[in-house]
């Protein structure tokens, strides 16, 4: 691969400028693509509790259930749901030794 150095900072700035647009570029154009694609996708389907987050919902509703609503409940049921199956999916991610966690660092004033 022969990769062109920048000679002059105009040009070095020119190549910074558009390395930090070239990201946002992309997931405008990813954006796009995933709204012509999704209509075409099956229609997403209600999320039905398992026996696990039913079971956990009930344990909710037995010992919170004096201070929540019934749509509460469903509500609170279904968040479990979610985050089931979403841990479900973590599992199936492979990792070695070498990744690392993702750390987000913000400096607070």
């Amino acid at each position: 691969m022969n990769k062109k150095i920048p000679a002059t900072r105009r040009e070095f700035l020119k190549t910074l400028a558009a390395t930090a647009i070239a990201p946002s570029m992309l997931s405008i154009r990813d954006e796009e693509e995933a709204r012509s694609v999704a209509p075409q996708q099956r229609p997403p389907q209600p999320l039905t509790p398992s026996a696990a987050a039913e079971a956990l919902g009930e344990l909710v509703r037995v010992r919170y259930g004096q201070f929540l609503t019934a749509e509460q409940l469903a509500e609170v049921t279904r968040q479990i749901e979610r985050n089931l199956r979403s841990a479900e999916r973590l599992r199936h991610v492979a990792l070695t030794n070498a990744d690392e966690p993702d750390v987000i660092f913000r400096a607070t004033l």
